[in-house]
């Protein structure tokens, strides 16, 4: 990107400002010896040496409509007993918020493991109460369980065209679990000695999610398996084996994987030396032209995902913020109305089979060869839309190995961002050797999904992400001006 300065560039970040630091209220919520310190203070337990607290780790502090979300996960028990691993959740009330009647604000009383214990903490303004199940993903409990996986793994693979095996061993294990989101299971299988007219994988991914993005995965995989780019060799994909719409639950084929993409960019930035660089360019390159492939393998699914739609949520995001951050009201308004007039000015291409949710994370390194996972988002959109949340998640990648080692400011933070511009531009220029796209639409969406991580930072209060991704969106920003 080239940056450029002038009266609407310093408007445009001017528009920013509010976002540069969460207030107090909201971070202190997420910082364990704060909350360890308030239970500590508030449950009678606790202020009695009764129940000692080992541990207070803070899972997720989460914006949904005028609500903060939050989750710990706790580790206590009585002294000279066994420890206990407990989940708390509850609602954070913000400063100007009204604590509903049926709050009860009572302190707490009694041991943390009973099922209905609750509390109240009044300097954080925090009702917690304990967790015993993720309503959000009532099949957790089928996958991870040893004999209901194989059961279910029977039917799925004989169904699928793998003869009549039988399993005599079958090991689940959680790989990434998101609560009240989504679960991701890699089973391990064991198969007697029968014959069956295929082979049948060692291991299978199962996976549940909350609300319809494992449907959306399923339509989306199962029309492109039928197309030749999942089996010319240019793109791995895994062999979608079935979706239980009624218990949320897909399950799939693996994927040859060393590393992820993702990891090897956040090593080769780290080490920063040109043998590191060139194997991560090599990589996008690869990287670029499977994704050309997939743009093109005349796959049709889902809905449509659009530029406008895209600045309407985050402007959504905005707004449902400031209902309880009234400091934000306005917040990036001229921004958003920046990349309106650009949209306008620069229209969107026809729509392409997209991933829409492209990111170096969900692209798998083996052999020499690149796989795509994680579809649950896919849906039809301009090639742009890929290829500008790529880049936007690859200056993410980058800007957190720079704060992570302590250099996020000058000189070697203008040194690291023109990296990034180099690595992003190396991707693209691969992409189009393969596949025509529009540059400044690319910026559009790259731009818009920046604006987006940055509003990440916010809802899901990630303290240590503020800063760094406002570094990224406003250089970003100053990129803008170069696009008339």
């Amino acid at each position: 990107m080239t940056a450029t300065v002038g009266s609407e560039t310093i408007e445009l970040q001017a528009s920013l400002d509010a976002f540069a630091r969460l207030p107090e209220w909201l971070a202190s919520a997420m910082q364990p010896e704060v909350v360890a310190g308030s239970l500590r203070r508030h449950v009678p337990a606790l202020a009695a040496d009764e129940l000692q607290l080992l541990a207070c780790v803070p899972q997720r502090l989460r914006a949904k409509a005028d609500q903060w979300l939050a989750r710990y996960q706790v580790t206590a028990g009585p002294l000279n007993d066994e420890p206990r691993d407990i989940v708390l959740v509850g609602n954070l009330y913000a400063p100007s918020a009204d604590v509903p009647d049926d709050v009860d604000l009572a302190a707490a009383s009694g041991d943390l493991g009973v099922d209905d214990w609750t509390c109240w903490l009044p300097d954080l303004r925090l009702q917690l109460h304990r967790e015993t199940a993720d309503n959000a993903l009532p099949a957790l409990p089928a996958l991870v369980d040893p004999d209901t996986a194989a059961r279910v793994l029977t039917d799925v693979l004989r169904d699928a065209g793998y003869g009549a095996v039988s399993i005599v061993d079958c090991r689940p294990d959680v790989v990434r679990y998101k609560p009240g989101s989504r679960c991701t299971v890699v089973v391990r299988l064991t198969y007697d000695d029968s014959a069956t007219s295929r082979q049948p994988p060692p291991l299978v991914v199962m996976k549940t999610h909350q609300g319809d993005k494992g449907r959306t995965a399923w339509e989306a995989m199962t029309a492109l398996w039928v197309q030749p780019v999942a089996h010319e060799g240019v793109v791995s994909l895994a062999e979608p084996l079935a979706y239980f719409a009624e218990e949320r639950i897909l399950v799939q084929g693996p994927l040859a994987e060393d590393r992820t993409l993702k990891v090897l960019a956040r090593d080769a930035i780290a080490d920063g030396r040109r043998p590191a660089l060139d194997l991560l360019r090599a990589a996008l390159a690869k990287t670029a032209r499977a994704l050309a492939a997939l743009h093109h393998s005349g796959a049709t699914y889902g809905s449509t995902a659009t530029f406008a739609a895209e600045l309407a949520e985050v402007q959504d995001v905005i707004d449902r913020l400031a209902i309880t951050l009234p400091e934000l009201a306005g917040a990036a308004r001229p921004l958003l109305s920046r990349l309106t007039g650009l949209a306008e000015q620069f229209p969107a291409e026809d729509v392409v089979p997209a991933h829409h949710d492209f990111r170096p994370a969900q692209v798998l390194l083996s052999g020499g060869g690149v796989g795509f996972i994680d579809f649950d988002g896919a849906a039809m959109a301009e090639p742009a839309l890929d290829l500008g949340r790529f880049r936007a998640k690859l200056r993410d990648i980058g800007i957190t190995v720079l704060a992570t080692a302590g250099k996020a400011h000058e000189p070697d933070l203008a040194e690291h961002l023109a990296l990034m511009d180099d690595l992003c531009e190396h991707f693209t220029d691969a992409y189009r050797q393969h596949s025509p796209v529009s540059m400044e639409r690319v910026q559009l969406w790259e731009t818009i999904d920046l604006v987006t991580a940055m509003l990440h930072a916010w809802t899901k209060v990630r303290l240590l992400r503020v800063e760094p991704r406002m570094i990224v969106l406003r250089h970003a920003v100053d990129a803008l001006g170069a696009l008339r």
